[in-house]
């Protein structure tokens, strides 16, 4: 693999970067306003639409699911690293204030009821993300107020200025407040202002040293630090299901609360798995089935929680610092476990086997560098990286399975090879509702706005097929376990040769070439079932495989 052409000309994105940068470092505060004309400059290919009077709604849904539904009340949005640095800057009252979130993004965010909005943010990812999407919000919201702003009926007049399949997906994610919603873009319009509290690399360093410190504190028994680890980056359910099995013996209740649903589109679904017209699992179904079951019924979620205890799965939820969840699994007593026979595991050595899984939610963008850097640093031996998300194929369809063997990371224009211990025949038997592409190229991105046409083209033609955000950022940390020196720039890297496994999988959430089958229009909903629990299958089989030779 030869580097190419990786530094292609991006000066309108990297100029509007350096605006809200170096406005927010000068000032500390900046008014969305002023980046209006630089973020229609970029060319954005999620806010393709942007500099024109019709509202675009691909772009609007977007950052509705990724944005809070107070967001409308607020004018000043406040960012800090810690609850530290907020009680420095006389937050400290914020654990008070009411605490949302956003359908799309998991971010830890507070609600003063008035006109305030403080987000907790891991890295400059979250003010780059952060920053683009208030101002797309901005944009549109004001579009849209400018068309009813005169309107004596909103749920009348909107018809005119929506076709009807985008006022369809609107109307799906605010339901029964719908009509509130159309009221409230007619009667104001909205001005932010960001305010970073610190933007200092040693603050968002010493967040990810305290989101540590928390978790070693949490589990002193555990002894984190002098123990061998597997680190494994993914989500807070589909290894622990996979790992507890617990939907087996509930079959009967999850399936009678489904029908109870009434849920025409699922109640199809899982008639065609039963009948192998869908070649889904049934038992992942049964885990998102489950996933909805939990919200309403605790002594559900209580028994599920038993039986993580006795395999030894403890959770950590976020507190005041980074918000990552993460879960510390010990291997030696997953040798009692139930584990899925298509695996061909034998489990009876992982009975003196000191190892733990540390499995975090997957951060957002440069957060995965601090992590694992912090992670690395205090760690007797790192056994293991296997890194699962979700990303953009440019040659693939939406729910196939990505693994590449190279990345291009846009933030220190490096491009990494290494031998992927994720490879197709581990999902043959695990994965037959979508393709498995190997031999993949990832370009790693700074943010979902800061992405236009030219570039995704000119990464297709340079072999790119798989766009994200965190990989790069994880190559990084991982080039400083292996070499004497910090991360490097404008380099090519082989990690062929690093002492541990890495193996990294994606599965295709979108496909930016089909502008109707991007995030911002739809919900993955179970498209990404499958492939989630399949790339979790194939992480806990090689962690188990390699645990069993050292055994």
């Amino acid at each position: 693999m030869h580097q190419g052409n990786t530094t292609f000309n991006i000066e309108e994105i990297e100029r509007h970067i350096r605006t809200y940068r170096s406005l927010l470092k000068s000032a500390g505060k900046l008014k969305i306003e002023k980046l209006v004309d630089s973020h229609f400059g970029m060319k954005s290919i999620l806010h393709a639409k942007g500099n024109s009077k019709i509202v675009d709604v691909a772009a609007f849904i977007y950052v509705l699911l990724r944005l809070t539904s107070c967001m409308s009340k607020v004018k000043n949005i406040v960012l800090g690293q810690s609850f530290d640095v907020f009680k420095k800057h006389h937050f400290s009252h914020i654990d008070a204030w009411q605490e949302v979130e956003a359908p799309g993004r998991r971010r830890k965010m507070y609600f003063d009821g008035d006109e305030t909005l403080v987000v907790y943010i891991a890295s400059v990812t979250d003010v780059d993300d952060l920053i683009t999407l208030a101002t797309a919000f901005q944009i549109e919201w004001n579009k849209f107020h400018q068309k009813l702003a005169k309107s004596q009926n909103p749920l009348h007049d909107v018809t005119k200025h929506l076709a009807y399949e985008d006022l369809s997906k609107i109307q799906n994610i605010w339901g029964a407040d719908f009509e509130k919603f159309l009221q409230t873009i007619k009667d104001k319009a909205v001005d932010f202002t960001v305010e970073l509290l610190s933007g200092s690399y040693v603050e968002y360093a010493k967040a990810t040293k305290k989101w540590w410190q928390n978790i070693q504190e949490k589990l002193p028994d555990l002894n984190l630090n002098n123990r061998p680890l597997y680190f494994v980056s993914s989500n807070t359910h589909s290894i622990t299901n996979l790992l507890t099995r617990f939907v087996l013996e509930e079959e009967i209740t999850l399936i009678d609360f489904l029908y109870k649903s009434k849920d025409t589109n699922l109640i199809r679904l899982w008639k065609e798995i039963e009948s192998g017209d869908f070649l889904a699992s049934k038992e992942n179904f049964l885990y998102y089935l489950a996933k909805k079951y939990g919200r309403v019924n605790p002594d559900f979620l209580k028994k599920k929680k038993e039986k993580e205890h006795l395999l030894g799965i403890h959770h950590l939820p976020a507190f005041h610092y980074l918000d990552i969840d993460t879960q510390v699994i010990e291997l030696k007593k997953l040798a009692q476990a139930n584990l899925d026979k298509s695996l061909d595991l034998s489990l009876s050595k992982l009975a003196k086997s000191e190892a733990l899984i540390v499995n975090i939610d997957y951060p957002l963008g440069w957060a995965a560098y601090q992590v694992l850097t912090e992670i690395g640093q205090n760690a007797a031996e790192i056994r293991g990286i296997y890194i699962m998300g979700k990303a953009a194929t440019l040659n693939g369809q939406i729910g196939d399975i990505l693994l590449p063997n190279g990345v291009f990371d846009q933030h220190t224009k490096n491009l990494y090879a290494f031998d992927n211990a994720l490879k197709r025949n581990d999902f043959n038997e695990i994965f037959k509702t979508g393709s498995v592409l190997d031999n993949q190229k990832t370009a790693c991105t700074k943010g979902t706005f800061l992405e236009n046409e030219t570039l995704i083209k000119n990464w297709f033609r340079e072999g790119y097929t798989i766009i994200e955000m965190e990989t790069g950022p994880y190559l990084n940390s991982v080039y400083e376990f292996i070499f004497y020196n910090r991360y490097v720039e404008n380099q090519f890297l082989s990690l062929i040769d690093a002492p541990f496994e890495i193996g990294i999988a994606h599965y295709a959430s979108d496909t930016p070439y089909s502008k109707a089958k991007n995030l911002g229009v739809r919900n993955l909903s179970y498209e990404g079932v499958e492939p989630t629990y399949a790339i979790s299958l194939a992480i806990i089989k090689k962690i188990i495989e390699r645990e069993n030779k050292i055994q």
